[in-house]
């Protein structure tokens, strides 16, 4: 397969793993939610996840460029971390389960370290692109624990 037409077919999986992911939008009970000073802007948030985006699907094609034996490993790590996104916006989007999603996001956040992990035994570069997914990540994770807090997190919102 041309390495273009390869690249072409890793941004559209990431394109229709966001665009599942978006039918999960906030709404009404997003905007009323409790939130920290810190919580960027939608406009912000969408450019970033976009930026997450074309960084997984790039760093997946350097790990699929390589065709050794370890990337099939590698990208089942990868296509497991991009199901747990989609997870997350369901869980927090579209059940509106702070709680829940925050137990998501961590499980999301192993995942894609696993892959960071996984990604750096064959291509440097691939796991070089995967590092500021992982800051995006961990900022997320911070956000989403912030929100579960200041929204009546504890115990019982979990369970709920």
């Amino acid at each position: 397969m041309n390495r273009l037409v390869s690249l072409a077919v890793f941004l559209l999986i990431v394109v229709a793993v966001a665009a599942v992911s978006g039918q999960f939008v906030g709404g009404e009970w997003y905007q009323a939610m409790n939130q920290p000073a810190w919580n960027p802007p939608a406009m912000v948030m969408a450019f970033v996840w976009a930026v997450v985006y074309v960084l997984l699907a790039v760093s997946a094609w350097l790990v699929w460029d390589t065709v050794r034996s370890l990337a099939q490993v590698a990208l089942g790590w990868w296509g497991l971390q991009l199901l747990l996104g989609v997870m997350w916006s369901w869980t927090f989007f579209g059940l509106n389960r702070i709680g829940w999603s925050l137990g998501v996001m961590g499980l999301w956040l192993l995942v894609v370290l696993a892959t960071l992990v996984s990604f750096r035994s064959i291509r440097l570069g691939a796991s070089s692109l995967m590092m500021p997914v992982v800051v995006w990540l961990l900022f997320v994770l911070l956000l989403n624990f912030a929100q579960w807090l200041m929204n009546g997190g504890g115990v019982g919102s979990i369970l709920s």
